[in-house]
């Protein structure tokens, strides 16, 4: 029961029950006491509100709704008196806390900075986009109105744009409005410090200074570790997970989100309360909600189901490419995390987002732990292993993780990425000099992270195209106009 924006509560069939859950005081000034017609004639308007319910006692009879300014009282009465109908809804204790009017502690001045801070984290490296552009046009006004629809709790993303990428693998994105982007950024400064307090060392991805390389030189030590410098077996467990990010329920990321910042000791945040209803909120978004579908839908022809969103089961599936769920990813896993960690005793363990490894000198042992960590992921998270990629290597043979394949003593680039780079760089435009030569030093300073001399020797050195308008540097480590 609400004024305008809200909506109204159905009475329950059971009077006691309506009675207990619904309280007047609960949605003050948002039904009028217009009173009913009894005939032609109009009693009580102005002091008393007479509303019926839509479910009905006996065939002429039915509950109503009946108050005035000091109580209300929920009525059975013959259904041929003229009480006022009014759309409704049924109220439960779950929806309670919903319909209710939302009374936040954050100030509206605090608001409008901490949004004003995730606003220019959301902008970097998107300063000539346009949906940015756009956005900035008005800033200040698009600010205040995001504002104003967070603290009054009526704030809902806008539809997201759904389109299929092909690099570096085929992937499908649903990219959310810029205005959402900046509510994600918002919810990603006030929580990513408490969750990641929990995250254990030798997880990567969305923690700073913790991305690809670092999981690259972490799976390095444990394998040296493990295998005393290549003197000892050493064998690592691949692990993969079936369709990760369309596989999360939201229901229980929602669970262990709220149970990891309520036990943290010591929660430095501005507004729990606040920073719950942001909680729910994304986690609760449905992407396929009036999403622009950008593209022809031949594009998902090659997309495994597994992969897809609009596959999922009810109450699942989180979108790639939003900030929000790169962490709620690690958050979600960290379970796992705790699991591998404290139960199994795995000393020799990491994961990058769904791409986790055991290292150890024991095949067999690797080989017991798989029917484990199965039954775990099933039970405890919903989630599968996917049977073809969870496998057993020997370190000896090498290992590709993170875009780099391990050998002994030695890293190289995989074969998929150098293949990626080549391609660029036979596409790549060279009317702008200034954008050939950041793309050539991005390239070469990706490599440079590995043993990789003579293949940058070989692609950029003998490169007529590129030597034609710059030169490279006597150990191809830079690329010069």
């Amino acid at each position: 029961m609400v004024n305008k924006k809200k909506s109204a509560s159905k009475l329950h069939e059971n009077k006691e029950c309506s009675l207990s859950l619904f309280s007047i005081d609960d949605y003050p000034e948002s039904v009028p006491a217009a009173g009913y017609r009894n005939g032609s004639s109009l009693n009580n308007a102005g002091s008393n509100g007479n509303y019926w319910s839509s479910t009905p006692n006996s065939n002429n009879n039915a509950y109503n709704l009946n108050f005035n300014s000091s109580s209300h009282n929920v009525n059975n009465n013959n259904r041929n008196n003229g009480y006022t109908v009014r759309p409704v809804r049924e109220l439960t204790k779950e929806s309670l806390s919903v319909n209710k009017v939302r009374h936040f502690s954050i100030t509206k001045e605090q608001l409008l900075l901490d949004l004003y801070r995730a606003y220019k984290d959301a902008r970097k490296n998107k300063s000539n986009k346009n949906y940015q552009l756009k956005f900035e046009y008005n800033l200040e006004d698009n600010l205040v109105k995001l504002r104003d629809e967070l603290i009054d709790g009526v704030y809902k993303p806008l539809p997201s744009d759904c389109f299929i990428i092909h690099e570096p693998k085929m992937r499908e994105v649903f990219a959310a409005n810029f205005r959402d982007r900046i509510v994600h950024h918002l919810f990603y400064n006030y929580t990513h410090e408490i969750f990641e307090k929990t995250f254990i060392y030798d997880s990567y991805s969305c923690i700073k200074n913790k991305g690809t390389h670092f999981g690259i030189k972490r799976l390095r030590h444990h394998i040296l570790s493990v295998s005393k410098g290549y003197s000892k077996p050493c064998f690592i467990l691949k692990i993969d997970i079936k369709g990760y990010f369309m596989n999360i329920n939201r229901g229980k990321l929602l669970e262990i989100c709220r149970n990891t910042i309520s036990k943290t000791k010591n929660i430095n945040l501005i507004d729990c309360q606040f920073v719950d209803y942001l909680l729910e909120t994304i986690v609760r978004y449905n992407p396929l909600e009036d999403c622009n579908v950008l593209g022809e839908t031949i594009d998902w022809c090659n997309l495994p189901e597994e992969k897809s969103l609009f596959y999922t089961k009810d109450n699942c599936g989180l979108p790639i490419g939003n900030l929000s769920s790169q962490l709620f990813s690690n958050v979600y896993l960290n379970v796992f995390d705790q699991y591998v960690k404290r139960e199994l005793k795995c000393r020799h363990y990491g994961r990058y987002v769904d791409d986790a490894y055991i290292v150890s000198n024991n095949r067999e042992y690797l080989k017991s732990i798989i029917p484990k960590i199965s039954v775990f992921l099933k039970e405890n998270l919903y989630l599968e292993i996917h049977p073809h990629k969870t496998r057993i290597y020997n370190a000896y043979h090498g290992i590709e993780y993170l875009g780099a394949f391990h050998k002994p003593f030695r890293t190289y680039i995989s074969t998929s990425s150098l293949e990626r780079i080549v391609k660029k760089i036979k596409t790549l435009e060279l009317t702008d000099n200034s954008k050939v030569q950041n793309k050539m030093n991005s390239f070469l300073g990706l490599l440079s992270h590995y043993d990789s001399y003579c293949i940058r020797r070989v692609v950029f050195g003998n490169n007529a195209r590129l030597n034609k308008i710059g030169y490279f540097d006597n150990m191809f480590l830079r690329y010069m106009i």
